[in-house]
């Protein structure tokens, strides 16, 4: 059996249980199965998977798009990286988002002509309507989530790293993510390895006492955050302009010293530390993070570069004397084959998805699908890496190299 190490299970159930909106041809088809959800939904919904780059017009829907099906309850809509999401003007309204709201922190709302938000939410702004729709939305039921993950046998695995909220949720309409896992420890068809996502140390502390006084399937295994965002929202962090969006090089969303003190409460607490880096410059602000933990005398096997996706050579040398972990999801390759090279140009696309160089280097790689943005079905995973969907070809595994990637942890 094969372990995903990056799963977000109650995303996943959520997907399973909802709204998947990948396959929409254009908007009308994107706004056809929202409309038809509607009808057989009499609350408040969320729906996943939205891929701006499948639908003919290659542009995110707005606000007024989704009032023209939606206009009588709250929807949000996620860009399937799980960074972008689109509110209606009743979400927009619910979480009192108006001209006079600022971006925040590590995020921002695009804006039409007049400086009114247009329902395009990147990084953290999609908190900002998140936490006020989530607790209108029906959560996945327990039942659900069994059966969910329960699935993910039949697809192979035995085990994930599930990355799971200790407080407000990851995913909009889920419920208590954490409370729910434990609550549900010892039903659980397959162990996870459990990375809490928070930003305060003692929310940490109380987690991992928690998870290990659950029992069951569960362990606790450490911190997640996120340092940048995703190629597809023009949101991981880059030295240089996107070449299709001249005026955005990304967004940062970790500061160094809050980073820091929370990957010591982790270490302390005997987790490791996982953080999202996908942009060039983010991963860079990742390893002087994992430099300085391991000369403080962090042991680096516990320190995780999630997703490591475009990466100069220095960069991968300096993972590889430093001897952290590269996380990597090669599915990532066959969801971005026909748009990666419009956002990056030709000359980056050399960078990006460095599997072979990174394990030449002698750097650790994990692989995992980031469920529910790609499939879980390690095959998916381990047939990209080693077929590569003609992103730079010449960092293909050998077969036994990716499947190695999927092997559950020692």
């Amino acid at each position: 059996m094969y372990h995903d190490h990056h799963f977000h299970p109650f995303g996943y159930a959520r997907l399973v249980n909802g709204l998947e909106l990948m396959d929409a041809p254009d908007l009308d088809g994107l706004l056809g199965l929202v409309a038809d959800y509607a009808k057989k939904t009499p609350g408040p919904f969320v729906g996943q998977r939205l891929n701006d780059e499948g639908l003919s017009e290659r542009r995110l829907p707005t606000r007024a798009d989704i009032d023209d099906v939606v206009s009588d309850r709250p929807v949000l809509l996620y860009r399937y990286c799980g960074h972008i999401a689109v509110a209606n003007s009743a979400a927009m309204d619910l979480a009192g988002l108006d001209h006079d709201t600022p971006d925040p922190p590590g995020g921002s709302l695009d804006r039409d002509a007049s400086g009114r938000p247009n329902g395009i939410l990147r990084e953290t702004a999609v908190s900002l309507v998140s936490q006020s729709l989530g607790p209108l939305v029906e959560p996945p039921t327990d039942d659900e989530v069994l059966a969910a993950l329960s699935g993910l046998i039949d697809m192979g695995l035995g085990s994930i790293t599930g990355i799971v909220a200790a407080s407000d949720p990851l995913w909009c309409g889920v419920g208590d993510e954490l409370e729910t896992l434990c609550r549900l420890a010892m039903e659980l068809p397959i162990d996870v390895l459990v990375y809490v996502a928070t930003d305060n140390p003692e929310d940490l502390t109380r987690a991992a006492e928690r998870i290990r006084n659950a029992g069951g399937r569960i362990t606790f295994g450490g911190w997640k955050d996120w340092s940048d965002g995703s190629f597809g929202g023009h949101t991981a962090a880059m030295y240089e302009p996107y070449t299709d969006k001249p005026g955005e090089s990304g967004i940062v969303r970790l500061e160094h010293g809050h980073a820091i003190q929370m990957a010591v409460a982790s270490l302390d607490l005997g987790g490791g530390v996982a953080l999202h880096a996908i942009g060039d410059r983010a991963n860079d602000l990742v390893l002087d993070i994992h430099e300085e933990l391991i000369g403080g005398g962090a042991d680096p096997t516990k320190l995780r570069v999630e997703h490591a996706s475009i990466l100069s050579e220095k960069a991968i040398e300096r993972m590889a004397k430093l001897g952290v972990t590269a996380s990597v999801q090669p599915a990532f390759l066959a969801s971005e084959e026909n748009w990666l090279v419009k956002r990056l140009g030709e000359r980056r696309m050399g960078q990006v998805y460095p599997f072979r160089s990174l394990a030449q280097a002698g750097v650790n790689l994990l692989g995992g699908s980031d469920s529910p943005v790609e499939t879980p079905d390690p095959m998916v995973g381990i047939k990209a890496a080693v077929d590569r969907h003609g992103i730079n070809p010449e960092e293909a595994l050998s077969r036994s190299q990716a499947e190695a990637m999927f092997a559950p942890p020692l």
